[in-house]
């Protein structure tokens, strides 16, 4: 056979076995192609199948469960992590929440939770556990020792409600106050007058009533506290009405009239 004969068809047979190959690495990456499309949007090995809660003491995991709008069996392309933080977010405890999801199918979901430090009346007449931005976190029997009690203020909403504005300058206050001026405290209220200004509400010893620090706006609060501690380790408490210290520099103390009994002279 004449040799270039014989190279041309070898020339072809080659020239086919790498179309053969361009055809079917074509038909592979389709195929490839159409399984991580199908992977994507049909199939359920990448369905949410466990969601797993962290750091809820307070939330139960079936309340950030049902908040977070997520269901078992739902895609999770379709998990919007600003949607289940806003939900999350609803519960009265939750102070933020950050969602990750771990593929194929879990979602979790940590929460950071709220901390009370005071505690006012609630509309049940219990008592109303309140956070620092003023946040009703639950209502309970018995409020955990070493928070600030907050009186005058109207009676408090449901669990996620917050205190009106009235409550602010009492809250900020009754959180400020040093631990041996807490421990004498009766509650912290809005003075009357609508002015922002604050009472102290003290228990005194005995069968007097309780005495009245009339503090004013929520500033100043440092030189304010030490003229009330001076005040109630310097003078007498009995009969005591008000320790005026909105001028801090010169506290004033104001005490009850003590009525004065008056002998009747006998007839006869």
């Amino acid at each position: 056979m004449d040799p270039r004969i014989h190279r041309r068809r070898v020339e072809v047979r080659r020239e086919e076995g790498r179309r053969r190959f361009r055809v079917l690495i074509g038909v592979t990456a389709v195929t490839a192609v159409g399984l991580a499309g199908w992977a994507a949007t049909g199939s359920s090995l990448l369905d949410l199948d466990q969601m797993v809660i962290e750091g809820a003491v307070h939330s139960g995991p079936d309340d950030i469960r049902f908040a977070s709008g997520l269901h078992r069996g739902e895609r999770m392309l379709d998990v919007d992590d600003s949607v289940v933080v806003r939900g999350v977010g609803t519960l009265p405890w939750v102070q933020s929440a950050m969602v990750s999801k771990r593929w194929p199918g879990t979602v979790r979901i940590r929460v950071v939770e709220r901390q009370p430090v005071a505690f006012t009346v609630s509309q049940a007449g219990n008592a109303a556990l309140v956070d620092l931005s003023g946040r009703i976190l639950a209502w309970v029997d018995v409020p955990p020792p070493g928070l600030g009690a907050l009186a005058g203020l109207p009676p408090a909403g449901p669990p996620g409600s917050t205190l009106g504005a009235e409550g602010t300058a009492a809250l900020a206050v009754a959180v400020a106050l040093p631990a041996e001026l807490r421990a004498r405290a009766a509650g912290v209220s809005p003075a009357g007058g609508g002015r922002g200004e604050v009472d102290i509400h003290l228990r005194t010893d005995g069968p007097d009533a309780d005495g009245i620090v009339r503090l004013g706006p929520p500033d100043d609060l440092d030189r304010k506290f030490t003229a009330v501690r001076a005040v109630l380790a310097q003078v007498d408490l009995r009969n005591l009405a008000v320790i005026d210290v909105r001028r801090p520099d010169s506290p004033v103390l104001t005490r009850r009239e003590v009525p004065s009994k008056v002998s009747t002279p006998r007839v006869g």
